[in-house]
């Protein structure tokens, strides 16, 4: 859920959403959230992942120099399923799925079974216990623990 810490830091880096979706049109988004997802051998999806991307589906901004793309067709055409088994298995998570591109896509932000988000790239960094706390964390520039890879 967006939390006032959360706001406040998207007001202090200029970055707009609309906090009020209708219905109809979260409908909308999670039907094509959900049928973009299975059409790459992504599933289940997270109920967390399918509310956050009802805000930020295919938002990009930058924050602390930090370039945060939430095109889920780019994230999604390079990252295939098959893509996160090694870590899956390093590190005992279950079903990371991408759905951000961060730090001028260096990283992929994916999300395990679990809700935890991990911006991964040359090493794995997590971000929060859900995507909304991991926005939070991304957007001062800290992680709350770093596993090399």
């Amino acid at each position: 859920m967006i939390t006032n810490r959360l706001k406040k830091l998207l007001l202090e880096n200029n970055i707009a959403i609309d906090y009020k979706i209708s219905p109809t049109e979260f409908s909308a988004k999670k039907d094509f959230i959900i049928n973009l997802y299975r059409s790459k051998g992504y599933e289940p999806i997270n109920d967390s992942l399918i509310l956050f991307l009802g805000y930020f589906l295919n938002k990009s901004f930058s924050a602390r120099g930090n370039y945060i793309d939430f095109t889920l067709e780019k994230v999604l055409t390079s990252n295939n399923k098959g893509h996160y088994s090694y870590i899956e298995s390093s590190f005992d998570l279950k079903n990371l799925i991408p759905f951000a591109m961060v730090y001028d896509d260096y990283y992929t932000l994916v999300i395990g079974e679990d809700n935890r988000v991990y911006a991964e790239g040359f090493e794995l960094l997590l971000y929060g216990s859900d995507p909304f706390e991991a926005l939070e964390n991304l957007l001062q520039g800290t992680p709350i623990e770093i596993f090399k890879l």
